[in-house]
């Protein structure tokens, strides 16, 4: 099914049940997948579009279907990624006209969900595109992460399997990876259904939601936007006729591509959750991790954001509990010592792939890039801010009539 055709099928069961698609978008066919593109010049404030209550897929609702098809016993242990991920994979291991099929309600907005060899997270990389992540934290959160998803796949796959053997059979590793990609890369916070949703204290535990056609638009730093919620009723549970909707401020001109705002992420999130990255993006950070430090870690972005944090560890670590203020040789070491380790941690990042590289496709690399040069950058900012440190303590030794002769 074409992108089009998957687009204009969820227009349509969205509009049926209450929902709503703005006439004047369509979908274009782009190497990643799909965007919408505007048809006509929208004016500022333009609704694009909304989605019922009712169509959202929360925890509840997949729990509720695979009770149906599994025991209501069956899933007990199962988190909410389990859930949603294993109901989104339902949609392809019963076909259509099957008995069982009646209790999964979303196969148009199934149908409309990239094919997993559009996606580009690093689960999805191949070998060789994984070693060009190897020196840097994202290379062991993708390790992290396949073995967390693996382990929920398996012991679901366990659960369908002595129901049903050939549902087990065609419940696939890969199914699974991409329905959790779906939801790593799509899901929004339950709060968008709560009542409480924009007052001050909303619901302290928020859970990860699909909204269809919702989760259309890509993504544009900073592009203003924002919810309208109509929430129905008065009590906990809203009532028909609720929905949440997408609106965009600014004009949007023919032929252009219609951006929704993830929020502030470094491109280490953008790239494992969502599969795409953004160059120079400002929001970069690096977590960093200092042994002897009782597991302490530290997130620093672009010009040393959040770096007084790390400098006071390890300020503190060198000058050790001698009873008195931190003296000027407590900063020059703990200036050294910080520095050290930045540089350490710059080389070794990976080298960037190699512009014409068969092993690794172009998007994979670009995004390889952009990762790669914003954790160096963070790093030179740090060595630059550890430099700051420095001539903090030879003033604080000039203060004290001690002149210094650095090396």
């Amino acid at each position: 099914m074409s992108a089009e055709t998957a687009l204009n099928e969820l227009k349509k069961w969205l509009e049926s049940s209450g929902g709503y698609f703005h006439p004047h978008v369509h979908s274009k066919k782009v190497p990643s997948g799909c965007s919408v593109i505007a048809s006509r010049s929208l004016p500022p404030d333009s609704k694009i579009v909304s989605c019922p209550f009712n169509l959202a897929i929360t925890k509840h609702v997949a729990l509720d279907a695979l009770s149906v098809l599994l025991g209501s016993g069956a899933m007990t242990a199962w988190t909410e990624r389990q859930l949603i991920a294993s109901y989104l994979c339902f949609h392809f291991i019963i076909a259509e006209d099957k008995r069982e099929s009646k209790v999964l309600a979303h196969r148009p907005y199934v149908k409309s969900l990239p094919a997993s060899d559009k996606l580009r997270t690093p689960l999805h990389f191949t070998a060789s595109e994984r070693e060009q992540l190897k020196g840097s934290n994202l290379y062991g959160a993708t390790l992290d992460r396949q073995r967390e998803w693996m382990a929920e796949w398996e012991q679901c796959r366990g659960v369908i399997a002595s129901v049903n053997g050939e549902w087990g059979a065609r419940f696939t590793w890969e199914l699974y990876l991409t329905a959790a990609t779906h939801l790593s890369s799509r899901a929004f916070s339950s709060t968008l259904l709560s009542q409480a949703v924009f007052l001050a204290s909303p619901p302290s535990d928020p859970e990860p939601i699909l909204l269809p056609g919702i989760d259309s638009l890509n993504h544009a730093r900073a592009e203003p936007a924002s919810w309208v919620q109509n929430y129905v009723g008065n009590g906990p549970v809203p009532g028909p006729g609720s929905t949440i909707s997408l609106t965009l401020h600014n004009p949007i001109a023919a032929g252009a591509e219609l951006f929704n705002n993830y929020g502030a992420k470094p491109n280490s999130e953008l790239i494992l959750g969502y599969g795409f990255s953004l160059p120079n993006n400002p929001d970069d950070t690096i977590v960093l991790r200092i042994g002897g430090m009782q597991g302490q870690k530290w997130e620093v972005g672009r010009n040393a954001r959040g770096a007084e944090g790390v400098w006071e560890s390890v300020l503190h670590s060198v000058a050790g509990d001698h009873g008195s203020a931190t003296t000027y040789e407590d900063y020059l070491d703990a200036a050294e010592a910080l520095a050290d380790m930045a540089r350490m941690l710059r080389d070794k990042l990976p080298q960037l792939p190699a512009a014409h590289c068969d092993d690794v496709r172009p998007d994979v690399a670009l995004m390889v890039k952009h990762y790669v040069e914003g954790q160096r950058d963070i790093m030179e900012d740090l060595i630059t801010f550890t430099g700051s440190k420095e001539n903090e303590g030879i003033a604080m030794a000039q203060e004290q009539g001690i002149e210094l002769v650095l090396e």
